[in-house]
């Protein structure tokens, strides 16, 4: 409660000092929140932990239309061009204050959380700094909503938080599933296989409770009792922006056994999505093709040349979930990392082919070392092939076409001047 009270005062006095400028908080072992003050009102907030994935969730759920507008606006949706856009009333003001909002009310909740957390194991409170600034030249405009109520709001849902007994876990948080058997075994079918298809170790609970359209608190207290049991483990994961193509819903709807019959989905990750365009054809979600890599920036160019081809792309960063996640993908063709922490390509390479299912799933291994002894080694672990870093269009376009062209699938060229969509 000593941060809340603390925060508090803080906020107070802004308002009642009219303050226009920055407040810097500050943690012990954190990166530094920023909220922004105009005349008294909280009209920004921000941090560098996660801030693409929280832009882009309320872009989602606020204004979804922005991002199916061209490529060159999406490369620059940042807070001053939507600020820009609504003084050209080409956004309405309110939209604008729901997704601004929506940022706000999630680093206050971060600042109460993790404040109360780093005082709890350092006795050490926040440290707070005001940067005043000149109203006339301050890039931030006003919302419509006070942020009294915002502020009010963060203080119960983490009172929310606090009773559903999920004080340590920090809702930027991914799940990866621990142990599949076990899962299994104390789970309905469509439970454990509406668990698998959620929790995949890319999206974090706030992403989930996005793509489920459920309460934040509700989602992460219903799989609390997995996590205490340890069949489900919670990791950090970085601040890569989810798909931004599929987005005529934010997120496929989330079904169980109530919602008219229909299956669950099984697998979803935060790095697939299904491009489409007049230059190829989308194949069936049956044909995917799936790399096992920890490096996003590879991962990312792997996905976009994968998909322009016309198949499904799904990634697993983390080598020791790979197994259980194979088995429940079964992809046409496996691309893997030979360089990885913990586990390296050649392990998993023979690991994977001692499950009978995937003793026939083609294997490239991917890497900057492609001397005759590795391509020997890759050989004697049962790999099917070799790719070259960095990953190239033209080869890795040649590897689908040799593995998978027997499946009844056609490789189709990529448009030489398609624009693939780009992070923001």
């Amino acid at each position: 409660m000593s941060i809340i009270i603390d925060l508090d005062k803080r906020i107070r006095h802004g308002k009642e000092r009219q303050f226009t400028g920055v407040l810097s908080i500050e943690a012990e072992m954190r990166d530094p929140w920023y909220l922004y003050f105009l005349a008294g009102q909280i009209v920004w907030a921000n941090t560098r932990t996660h801030s693409k994935r929280r832009w882009h969730r309320q872009l989602l759920k606020h204004c979804p239309k922005l991002i199916k507008q061209t490529h060159s606006l999406y490369q620059t949706l940042t807070y001053n061009t939507l600020a820009k856009l609504v003084t050209r009333r080409e956004l309405s003001r309110k939209h604008f204050s729901e997704l601004v909002t929506g940022c706000i009310s999630e680093i206050l909740f971060d600042i109460v959380q993790q404040g109360s957390l780093n005082l709890q194991a350092s006795r050490k409170p926040l440290t707070y700094k005001a940067s005043p600034q000149d109203a006339a030249k301050f890039p931030c405009i006003s919302l419509q909503y006070g942020h009294v109520q915002i502020w009010e709001q963060a203080q119960q849902d983490w009172l929310d938080w606090q009773k559903s007994s999920l004080t340590n876990i920090l809702p930027n948080q991914a799940l990866v599933i621990e142990q599949p058997a076990g899962l299994s075994e104390l789970t309905s079918q469509t439970m454990f296989q509406a668990l698998t298809g959620l929790v995949d170790g890319q999206q974090t609970l706030r992403d989930l409770a996005l793509r489920v359209k459920k309460p934040l608190v509700q989602v992460t207290s219903s799989i609390l009792p997995y996590i205490q049991q340890d069949l489900i483990r919670i990791i950090n994961v970085s601040d890569v922006i989810p798909d931004t193509d599929s987005v005529s819903s934010p997120y496929p709807p989330y079904q169980t056994s109530s919602d008219s019959g229909s299956r669950p989905q099984t697998s979803v990750a935060a790095s697939e999505r299904t491009l489409t365009s007049p230059q190829r054809k989308v194949v069936s979600d049956g044909n995917t093709v799936l790399y096992i890599e920890d490096s996003s920036s590879d991962s990312q160019a792997m996905g976009q040349i994968i998909q322009s081809a016309g198949y499904r792309y799904v990634n697993i960063a983390d080598p020791l979930q790979a197994l259980p996640q194979l088995l429940e993908l079964k992809p046409k063709l496996i691309f893997l990392d030979l360089v990885m922490p913990i586990a390296n390509g050649y392990e998993l390479c023979a690991q994977i082919r001692r499950i009978s299912a995937l003793q026939e799933t083609p294997i490239v291994i991917v890497t900057n070392n492609d001397g005759i002894a590795d391509r020997v080694r890759a050989k004697v672990v049962g790999a099917s092939g070799f790719l070259g870093k960095p990953i190239n269009q033209q080869r890795v376009l040649k590897v689908l076409k040799k593995h998978l062209q027997g499946h009844g699938n056609t490789v189709t060229s990529i448009h030489p001047h398609l624009q693939l969509s780009p992070s923001f």
